[in-house]
């Protein structure tokens, strides 16, 4: 005699085990992970602006102008300071940067004397830090800035023209002077 649940039994089984693949296949598998960094760096050199410029500058051009106005031929002696586009001149440079400015000779200087000319004929002046006009910057000088911190370094500088010969011949006096900013 058959044995009907015996054979229930049987296809029960039959019918789990075909099944069993499929829910395997449809169980995911456990997800795997992995851990790593990203390096991140930037280098900053010291840098130094001039005059609120935004852009680090390889020639600063004409940072100010030292005007004496106009005079009479029988001037004796006439005051000026360095006027830039934001005032005197104004140094910004790297917290801790060591800056230096060098003042050259101009490009009419005589025996160490910086001249301004007009034609054939010169009128000398001389370049000062302090408004009292006692502590000269000779030509070539160097002049230390630094350490520098957030706040722009004013850098005033003042001068002094002088008439040796009396009475100066009419005409429009001018000269460059090199500067040097290093850092």
């Amino acid at each position: 005699m058959i044995d009907h649940r015996f054979i229930s039994l049987r296809r029960a089984v039959a019918a789990a085990l075909a099944v069993l693949p499929i829910a395997i296949a449809a169980t995911p598998a456990a997800a795997q992970t992995a851990t790593g960094t990203i390096g991140v760096e930037l280098t900053v050199t010291n840098a130094c602006v001039v005059n609120d410029s935004t852009t680090l500058q390889s020639t600063l051009g004409t940072v100010g102008d030292v005007n004496f106005g106009t005079q009479p031929g029988t001037f004796q002696t006439v005051d000026g300071e360095l006027v830039g586009n934001v005032g005197a001149l104004s140094i910004r440079c790297s917290p801790d940067a060591s800056p230096t400015l060098t003042i050259g000779s101009g490009s009419n200087d005589n025996a160490g004397v910086r001249r301004m000319i007009s034609g054939s004929a010169t009128i000398p002046y001389r370049l000062y830090t302090n408004a009292s006009r006692d502590n000269e910057i000779t030509i070539g000088r160097q002049m230390s800035l630094g350490p520098a911190t957030t706040a722009p370094i004013v850098v005033p500088i003042y001068a002094r023209a002088s008439n040796p010969g009396g009475i100066a011949r009419a005409g429009r006096y001018t000269d460059t002077v090199q500067i040097t900013l290093a850092w």
